[in-house]
C-alpha cells in the first residue's frame, strides 16, 4: 500500500493490518525454523551417510582380509594334503616291499621245511624197506 492510502485508514484498520503482518511474520519465522531443522537434519544425514560409507569401506577391508586368510588356509590345507598323500604313498610302498620280503622268506622257510620233511619221509621209507628186507630173510 502507498503511504497516502495508509494515512486515510482508520486506526482499527491499521491495527488489523499490523496484526495480519505480525501473523504473517510469525508464520514466516516458523517456516524459517522448520527449514533450518530440515537443513540440520539433512546435514546429519549427510554426515551419517559419510560414516556409513566409511564403515562399508572398512567392512570391505575386513572382508578382503578374511578372504585372503581363507585362501591362505585353503592353500595350506592343499599343501599338507599333498604332503600326506606323498608320505602315505611312500609308507604304502615300504609296507608292500616289507610284505613281499616276508612272503618270500616264509616261502623259503616253507620250502626248507618241506625238503626236510621229504628227506625224513624218504629216510623212514628207506629204513622201512631195510626192515622189510631183514624180516623177509
Amino acid at each position: 500500500m502507498a503511504e497516502k492510502e495508509l494515512k486515510k485508514l482508520k486506526r482499527s484498520d491499521l491495527l488489523e493490518i499490523l496484526l495480519q503482518q505480525n501473523r504473517e511474520m510469525e508464520r514466516l519465522q516458523k517456516e524459517l525454523e522448520d527449514a533450518k531443522k530440515q537443513l540440520s537434519s539433512r546435514e546429519i544425514l549427510l554426515a551419517e551417510s559419510g560414516s556409513i560409507a566409511e564403515a562399508a569401506m572398512g567392512l570391505n577391508g575386513v572382508f578382503a582380509a578374511a578372504q585372503a586368510a581363507c585362501q591362505q588356509y585353503e592353500e595350506n590345507i592343499r599343501r599338507r594334503s599333498e604332503q600326506q598323500e606323498t608320505m602315505c604313498a611312500r609308507m604304502e610302498q615300504e609296507t608292500k616291499e616289507k610284505c613281499d620280503r616276508m612272503v618270500a622268506e616264509a616261502q623259503k622257510q616253507a620250502d626248507a621245511y618241506w625238503q626236510e620233511a621229504e628227506q625224513k619221509i624218504q629216510q623212514v621209507l628207506q629204513e622201512t624197506e631195510g626192515l622189510k628186507k631183514l624180516l623177509s630173510i
